[in-house]
């Protein structure tokens, strides 16, 4: 049995009490003053979630809510992604240098379809390892850091995004 969050994870294991994170009063969903909802990509590759969602079993609205965050603050590191030296590789912001070839290759990452599956294969790891219906920012909170105690600002605002879906509504009917 894997011993750390992250081996459980790359295995695609279930660690029973190894993923507890508790809530925190003070953590804000906010949006920052960098957050630009412009950049979204949720509506691009909605037909892509949709896909992901069904396949992994995954809350197509919580990888919506995902991608958004990740789309509207993740783009500090497009400059790098021109010459391939990123860490994480959009649209869900995948962290190759992290988490190796564990969800597929640094050019898999770079196929839209493959990095939705990839980050829906993370919540889906992420959702397995812990209890019943546990809350949308203690999910969020482990894809933004998979070590993470405590809900932080990141879980909060995917929550807040995940209730006020601020994307068009292009999703198939019934897989949301």
């Amino acid at each position: 049995m894997a011993t750390t969050r992250k081996e459980c994870i790359q295995n695609g294991e279930t660690c029973p009490g190894l993923f507890m994170v508790s809530g925190n009063s003070s953590a804000s969903g906010d949006a920052p003053w960098y957050e630009a909802s412009s950049q979204s990509m949720v509506d691009t590759y909605s037909g892509y979630i949709d896909i992901a969602a069904f396949e992994s079993k995954v809350d197509a609205r919580l990888i919506r809510a995902i991608m958004y965050m990740e789309t509207t603050h993740g783009y500090y590191d497009a400059p790098l992604s021109l010459i391939g030296k990123n860490k994480s590789i959009l649209p869900m912001n995948i962290n190759v240098e992290y988490w190796g070839n564990t969800f597929g290759t640094r050019e898999d990452m770079q196929d839209a379809l493959k990095n939705v599956r990839a980050g829906a294969e993370m919540l889906r790891r992420i959702i397995q390892n812990l209890p019943t219906d546990s809350p949308i920012e203690k999910i969020a909170t482990l894809y933004n850091n998979i070590n993470a105690t405590t809900v932080n600002n990141y879980g909060k605002r995917v929550k807040k995004i995940y209730d006020e879906k601020p994307w068009s509504e292009l999703a198939v009917p019934g897989l949301e």
